[in-house]
């Protein structure tokens, strides 16, 4: 995941080019709520409802095995997502 992959879907969902499914909205809420680990979102990517969100996030597992956290330009463009 990089800024940039979530700074794009941002921006197809601010222009209303890309709309969360219920589910993925769903998902994107109890991630909010979550301590991210990289155990804790490969469990939660498991049962992640297929979509465009997931496919941004799948790579964040990854990234948090390296390094933690966050580099704090991810977490920011993340922080924007109004849902």
């Amino acid at each position: 995941m990089t800024t940039a992959d979530v700074t794009a879907l941002l921006a197809q969902y601010t222009a209303r080019a890309w709309e969360p499914t219920p589910a993925e909205r769903a998902f994107a809420e109890d991630l909010a709520r979550a301590q991210t680990s990289a155990a804790w979102l490969r469990s939660g990517l498991r049962e992640a409802p297929p979509g465009r969100l997931a496919d941004v996030l799948v790579p964040a597992a990854a990234v948090l095995e390296r390094e933690f956290p966050l580099p704090e330009d991810v977490v920011l463009a993340v922080c924007q997502w109004p849902f």
